[in-house]
């Protein structure tokens, strides 16, 4: 047979693939546009008690997720070959597990109200209960999309979803002026994903097949399930003890730090892993390029982010007011705490990326086994301190378990960790450098001035930034690795 119409699909393949990246980052793009608007608009709209009610339940059921998926999309993404009759199967598993997730959180209302003493979370509870079954019939449909390369078409639901969400929660903001806004914004955007996931993906489901095994696809999504679970638990165990022992405001208030705090990583996250797993994957077997891109992707990542991050933990204060405003100025010590923690937790991307492209999943599920629990204890001892203990013991966890992350992938892959250990350390240092000169220079702006607050500090950090380059070498050899990041892609 002929290499050439091999080579073509091949070709083809990678072409649809590329373009599937490219709409990918514009939709991730414009959803974090929508991101950004619903903080602007509905932190002005909405009390701290209202994102309060909304983050308690969401820290406890949000757990439900992880169970009303199971891991079967991703298993049915992954398969080399799936049968019509296994992907009718794979959706009514599906359906099954999102009835099963949305009824365990509509009956456990009343024990999710007992535990933070809240009666009025009990209807919240229920309601929020609904976007789980719908993710359980979307789910395969979503998954066909995917394995058809059909990103525009996902990426256009995803982005139609959350602005019409935002659209209700804002109408529903402005009359009612309660935490409903927030729970209507969450069920607008699940009823589109799904019934647009259906209506694009041009299949129906036939009856289950008993003669079409799911087996496979069943262990994969078992495997996945307890290291998903262990790490759900770890990022959300600050928000359950923040809403539970300080009430909530406190917890609205924490909320809202956090997901400024994620919104650049979350953001950033996906397109950089997309890029580098395929990339570590043909590099597997040459240790020494494996390594060498594991460096580079990591100074590139950290050199997009630590400045970004370090920097809006200089002027969280002014960020904070033109932001949310000035009745969220309690947001501003918190946020600047938990963003540098963010970039510590950024730098631990990279083991996950070795952990991935190297098959050792085991490997990484014994980390989160003890890694995970320390984190939630680190946590709870942290709020012997207050909501500003909680948001330390979540940043320094985050530090500590950084450098851990690293060595243990490295001895699971068999690879060097110090040269990943001294250039993010490197990469660290210069722009925590650049950010306590900036903070320096804030201090003599006026505080009624926030825009200049920012401006200058950015001004300062540059400068201190520049500074560093003319006299580190190795900096300037991270800043050549971040120019040609297309041309060492390409190559």
């Amino acid at each position: 047979m002929s290499e050439a119409p091999v080579r073509t699909g091949v070709e083809a393949l990678g072409r649809s693939a590329a373009r599937g990246g490219l709409v990918t980052l514009v939709g991730q793009g414009i959803r974090a546009l929508v991101q950004v608007a619903s903080i602007l608009v509905l932190a002005r709209l909405l009390s701290p008690d209202d994102y309060g009610y909304v983050a308690m339940v969401g820290a406890i059921v949000g757990a439900a997720t992880i169970l009303q998926d199971f891991g079967l999309a991703r298993a049915a993404v992954q398969a080399p070959i799936i049968t019509r009759g296994q992907r009718d199967n794979l959706f009514w598993l599906n359906v099954g597990c999102g009835v099963v997730a949305s009824a365990l959180v509509a009956v456990g209302a009343p024990m999710v109200a007992g535990f933070y003493g809240e009666p009025l979370l009990v209807d919240l509870t229920r309601w929020l209960a609904i976007p789980f079954l719908l993710g359980g019939i979307s789910a395969q449909f979503r998954a066909s999309l995917t394995r058809d390369l059909r990103f525009a078409a996902l990426v256009t639901i995803d982005v139609l979803a959350s602005m019409l969400g935002l659209l209700v929660a804002i109408g529903v903001a402005v009359f009612d002026g309660s935490y409903w806004a927030l729970v209507t914004q969450q069920i607008v955007a699940a009823v589109i994903v799904c019934a647009g996931s259906a209506i694009v993906a041009g299949w129906l489901p036939g009856l289950p097949r008993r003669r079409e095994s799911v087996r496979s696809f069943v262990s994969y999504g078992l495997n996945q399930l307890g290291a998903q679970l262990l790490t759900y638990a770890s990022l959300n165990a600050d928000a359950v003890v923040v809403g539970a022992r300080f009430g909530t405001t406190a917890a609205g208030i924490y909320d809202r730090a956090f997901r400024m705090m994620m919104l650049p990583i979350r953001q950033l996250q996906f397109p950089v892993t997309r890029v580098a797993m395929p990339v570590l994957s043909r590099l597997q077997d040459d240790a020494e390029a494996f390594s060498g891109f594991v460096v580079r992707g990591q100074v590139i990542l950290l050199n997009l982010l630590a400045p970004a991050m370090m920097l809006s933990a200089v002027v969280a204060g002014p960020l904070v007011e033109i932001a949310l405003g000035p009745r969220w100025a309690e947001v501003a010590p918190l946020y600047a705490v938990l963003a540098i923690g963010g970039v510590f937790q950024a730098a631990g991307f990279t083991s996950g990326w070795v952990f991935m492209a190297t098959g050792e999943m085991r490997s990484q599920f014994r980390f989160a086994l003890w890694s995970r629990p320390l984190m939630v204890v680190a946590v709870i001892v942290g709020s012997i301190w207050g909501v500003m203990g909680v948001a330390v013991a979540y940043g320094v966890g985050s530090a500590l378990l950084w450098p851990i992350s690293l060595l243990w992938a490295g001895r699971a892959a068999g690879l060097p960790a110090r040269p990943w250990l001294t250039s993010s350390c490197r990469t660290v240092a210069v722009h925590g450098i650049a950010a306590l000169g900036a903070a320096g220079v804030v201090h003599l702006v006026d505080p009624g001035a926030p825009w200049i607050a920012i401006g200058t500090a950015f001004v300062s950090a540059a400068a201190t930034f520049a500074l560093e380059a003319l006299v580190w070498p190795a900096l300037r050899g991270d800043l050549r690795d971040v120019m040609r990041t297309r041309a060492l892609l390409r190559r």
